[in-house]
């Protein structure tokens, strides 16, 4: 959260939303419109909990959708064109077909054999949804692949670095941030 580049007067997407923790921060520093999407409708129902538990003033959706397969109804049913910046706390964990939970909890973590099976579906629709200019960040383990990350951003037409990190016992959780540049 506080990582959140500036999205005052932004619209904004938050991608595997949760508990909706970062929509609702996005509402509370003031972005103009804020999505929060999940695979998992238990998380919508919890982010629409926590929304209305924190009364934020501004305008915040949570609707259920597989990364982007629902966006453009959404998008034209809220008057949405294009977001100024989309977050995205991927589930990065390498899983294996033997450490695969039942039902929604294993959306939460599992992001393939490699952990980049989510991330990588991720990077190559999020600029479609973005505006030139616009920002996205995502939360990944260093497990997953720093570099792999940032050249693939490159490939879609993003500038990234890594902005932020910090350090646990077998990975480096990091928030990579990247501009869309064409």
């Amino acid at each position: 959260m506080e990582n959140l580049v500036d999205v005052r007067g932004k619209k904004v997407l938050d991608m595997g939303t949760g508990t909706g923790i970062q929509a609702i921060n996005a509402l509370k520093r003031g972005c103009e419109i804020a999505l929060g999407v999940d695979i998992n409708p238990y998380a919508i129902r919890l982010s629409r909990e926590n929304a209305e538990l924190n009364k934020v003033d501004r305008e915040g959706f949570f609707f259920q959708s597989d990364l982007f397969k629902n966006i453009d109804w959404i998008m034209e049913e809220l008057g949405i064109d294009r977001f100024d910046v989309i977050l995205f706390n991927a589930p990065y964990l390498p899983t294996s077909q033997e450490e695969r939970l039942e039902g929604y909890i294993n959306y939460a973590f599992d992001g393939g054999v490699d952990g980049r099976e989510v991330i990588d579906r991720f990077i190559s629709e999020a600029g479609r949804y973005l505006k030139r200019g616009g920002v996205i960040q995502i939360v990944q383990s260093s497990l997953t692949g720093e570099r792999r990350t940032l050249d693939m951003l490159e490939r879609y037409g993003f500038k990234g670095e890594k902005s932020a990190s910090i350090r646990f016992f077998f990975e480096e959780i990091q928030v990579i941030t990247a501009r869309k540049v064409r």
